[in-house]
């Protein structure tokens, strides 16, 4: 069995390219059941798809608008569809590369109240996600390009995964007046958006780390384009790794996986002889938390998931990895 834990670029770009055409195909049925039923630039929707058609890839803010006007037209909101297919017909292609933007910035300012709901789906919990201040921003610019510097410069293999998957990395902040607090976070909705949090990742190490965390996420929903990593229902609830709150299996998955990734890369980093030994002791104590967390998760994954043939490989493949990078270290027991 092929192991598809460890970053590979080109799997990454046919994960975008699949995306990309699932979204044409959804917007080429929608615009035929819609024909003739609402008003809507048809025009507009079908120069879209056939952009899409031809590897002209769209940016996030597409397809959170299309999952918007999806249950828009599933509710039977035909007002509210006919403004979001309004919305949908001003999209744009993407422009190419990895952008580093602030939510709110005028670019994608309209799309911020989309972004802010999407991102706090999860009813078990709710994150504020807010515009950084200007100097916040020019500040974390700097230290998210000398963390991907970093592993531009010791893991290519993963910067090049990074910048297959993820178009825009949004800086937002979470409300100081509340003790829940966000690193990051991404959703399947908002293809292509990775959210940092501009007042967190002081240093490298953090930064890269919390960038191989977040981007192993968005591995994981491309992954789960043809079949669903994991079949338990939503309202089961388990302890997670990563969450002080017991967690659907899915998202306990999501932390085991996005763990194992995490000790890859801190490893790596380590291994490479090119860290100082403050950066190396930061990136060793990230390595045994990662490793705690890791099989604390996995004890809960094989205890009670039921997951597809997909999401049994993935998460073999991240097992495999961790029982050979861990073999005689004894598992830590969490505090």
């Amino acid at each position: 069995m092929h192991n598809n834990f460890y970053p590979d670029a080109a799997r990454a770009r046919a994960l975008d390219a699949s995306m990309q055409s699932g979204l044409a195909e959804s917007l080429a049925h929608i615009c035929e059941q819609c024909h003739g039923q609402l008003s809507f630039d048809e025009h507009a929707v079908r120069t879209i798809i056939t952009n899409l058609e031809n590897t002209r890839h769209y940016p996030p803010s597409t397809f959170a608008i299309y999952y918007e006007l999806a249950t828009a037209l599933l509710d039977e909101q035909f007002d509210a569809a006919e403004n979001l297919f309004a919305e949908l017909a001003r999209e744009k292609p993407r422009d190419t590369g990895l952008k580093i933007m602030a939510l709110g910035d005028s670019k994608i300012a309209v799309h911020t109240p989309r972004f802010q709901r999407m991102m706090n789906s999860d009813p078990t919990s709710e994150f504020d996600f807010l515009p950084p201040s200007k100097d916040m921003a020019i500040k974390f610019r700097t230290r998210f390009r000398d963390g991907f510097s970093l592993l531009e410069r010791i893991i290519p293999e993963l910067a090049a995964e990074v910048r297959a998957l993820v178009n825009q990395v949004l800086m937002a902040v979470g409300d100081p007046g509340k003790t829940a607090e966000f690193d990051g976070g991404s959703s399947y909705s908002i293809w292509g958006a990775l959210f940092l949090n501009a007042t967190c990742h002081e240093n490298d190490i953090a930064m890269a780390e919390v960038i191989a965390h977040e981007t192993a996420h968005c591995l994981l929903y491309g992954l789960a384009i043809d079949e669903s990593l994991v079949l338990n229902p939503d309202d089961e609830f388990f302890p997670s790794p990563l969450r002080q709150d017991d967690r659907p299996m899915d998202g306990i998955y999501h932390a085991t996986f996005v763990s194992a990734r995490m000790h890859w890369a801190m490893s790596r980093l380590i291994e490479s002889g090119q860290l100082d030994a403050r950066a190396r002791e930061t990136a060793g104590q990230a390595c045994l938390d990662d490793q705690v967390n890791f099989y604390t998760g996995y004890e809960t994954v094989a205890a009670h998931a039921q997951l597809t043939e997909t999401g049994k490989q993935v998460m073999a493949g991240a097992k495999a990895y961790m029982d050979a990078a861990c073999a005689g270290q004894p598992v830590i027991s969490p505090v």
